[in-house]
């Protein structure tokens, strides 16, 4: 592992300069004091009561620069990488998988994601790609390492109908689309091992198997894994949070995205079957050559620090003064 300081933003550094003018000018000014103090051989006055006062707000400042420049402590890992594997993540989202179990439940697309990523944790060494899939296949992101990459584009682009569906239908799902993994290179041609996770609810209209299975066992295809989720007791809600009088569940759902698998030579399973499909996408993919490769940065923030040590300057120094209004008070006062 590489580790290294850096600055996020070096020029809030400068704030530091600014800050220390007023520094600048009483250590200038007790300066001049104490030549017209021993030009008049009056009593010299401590430094201390003046040093330490101005010690506390130089720090203060000099703290306050180094946490405005955004220092991090910067360190970058070598992960083991499947120089000939990728594995293409798609995603349902269509109408269908905004259905919930309540109103204010998690919807199917809520936990679709939750999949994905379980599923993507378990070969982290694999390049991993993001698609949404409705009646076509849109790619969200191409197979990469970078695990920030991932997590924001499952979070921000998996969302309901994007891509919105070409067609009109109560059904806008079709398995037909999955024939473009084979044919509109979503895989670069060097991975020899490609896996294809599907994470749906079934819900498809009618499609060609046999045109879709000729494509994923093609030269460019890939090995196919069905993950199901929702079940026939959820509904999509409206705005109103009653349920959608377009919608009902297809009850053949489960046995189309079983179907689909077994003819395509692959595996199909169930939010209940989590596990067995951890251990199914590892040895699909998790296989192969082993490179190494070097990850993104990690960036662990100590400006933080910082501010919190300039605070507690800025805190001593304001009771020096408390304490010396007191005593001014109480010599006054006798």
């Amino acid at each position: 592992m590489l580790a290294s300081l850096t600055f996020l933003t070096p020029r809030g550094g400068f704030l530091a300069l600014v800050a220390l003018a007023p520094v600048a000018v009483l250590a200038v000014s007790t300066l001049r004091i104490e030549r017209i103090t021993r030009a008049l051989r009056l009593p010299r006055a401590r430094r201390r009561a003046v040093g330490v006062p101005a010690a506390l707000a130089a720090a203060a400042c000099v703290l306050i620069g180094i946490a405005a420049a955004q220092p991090a402590w910067r360190s970058t890992q070598r992960h083991p990488v499947r120089t000939g594997s990728q594995i293409f993540f798609v995603v349902d989202v269509s109408r269908s998988m905004a259905a919930a179990g309540t109103p204010s439940g998690p919807t199917r697309l809520a936990h679709a994601r939750a999949v994905v990523v379980r599923l993507r944790n378990a070969v982290p060494a694999v390049p991993a790609g993001l698609a949404g899939l409705t009646d076509r296949i849109l790619p969200y992101l191409f197979p990469t390492l970078d695990e920030q990459a991932f997590t924001a584009t499952l979070a921000r682009s998996v969302v309901i109908e994007s891509p919105p569906p070409q067609q009109v239908s109560r059904n806008a799902t079709s398995f037909d689309a999955l024939a473009s993994l084979a044919r509109q290179g979503f895989f670069n041609r060097d991975a020899a091992r490609r896996t294809c996770v599907l994470v749906t609810d079934g819900e498809t209209r009618s499609y060609s198997a046999i045109e879709v299975v000729g494509a994923l066992q093609g030269p460019r295809g890939c090995r196919l894994l069905v993950m199901r989720v929702g079940t026939a007791a959820e509904r999509v809600f409206g705005a109103d949070g009653s349920p959608e009088p377009g919608y009902a569940p297809d009850p053949a759902a489960a046995d189309k995205t079983r179907s689909l698998a077994e003819t395509a030579g692959g595996q199909s399973f169930s939010e209940n079957d989590l596990s067995a499909a951890v251990a199914a996408v590892r040895r699909a993919a998790d296989a192969g050559p082993l490179g190494r490769q070097r990850t993104s940065p990690t960036d662990r923030a100590l400006a933080p620090y910082g501010a919190g040590m300039a605070l507690a300057a800025v805190v001593a120094l304001l009771g020096l003064r408390l304490r010396r209004v007191r005593l001014h008070r109480i010599l006054t006062d006798t």
